[in-house]
């Protein structure tokens, strides 16, 4: 299986979150990339079996380059992968950047895989020196489950279709 995660952080918090999802991916999948937005092309993607989208959220929005990675994947491309998004945010915000990404991607014909991943930031998610608190670490644990949980019948299948593999 090849995984690309995919994030916008301004302060580290979704490069951290990024690398703890893949982290616990890597045990599973065969291929893991871990990226943030401003080095990944949609040319990136191809081959993917499972993209993972993280932004963090200003002004209720996502990542201006994390929503132009999502309009530039063709559409056939994004409906042939497992595709899950996660994004920090404050308490207070709604919509939030992780809103925006799956309604991009509902209209592009998208389903999630899981639902969406949404850490809280324990302060405004603009000063850098917060932490993501043990609460939260157990929704990234739970969210890297749900997904292994969904893409092990898939797996499964696979190895049963094509047991010399």
């Amino acid at each position: 299986m090849r995984t690309l995660i995919v994030y916008a952080s301004w302060f580290g918090h979704n490069r951290e979150i990024a690398r703890l999802i893949a982290d616990q991916i890597s045990s599973c999948a065969s291929h893991v990339i871990c990226a943030p937005v401003v080095a990944v092309t949609a040319s990136d993607t191809i081959g993917c079996d499972l993209l993972v989208l993280g932004s963090f959220t200003h002004a209720h929005h996502a990542s201006r380059r994390m929503r132009h990675l999502v309009e530039t994947i063709p559409e056939r491309r994004l409906k042939r992968m497992a595709v899950a998004v996660f994004g920090t945010q404050t308490m207070d915000e709604r919509p939030s950047g992780v809103d925006e990404l799956v309604n991009m991607l509902t209209k592009r014909g998208v389903r999630l895989i899981v639902p969406p991943l949404r850490v809280i930031l324990p302060v405004p998610d603009f000063v850098p020196w917060s932490r993501i608190t043990p609460v939260e670490r157990a929704k990234i644990n739970a969210f890297v489950q749900a997904l292994m949980d969904r893409l092990k019948p898939e797996t499964s299948a696979q190895q049963e279709i094509l047991p010399w593999s």
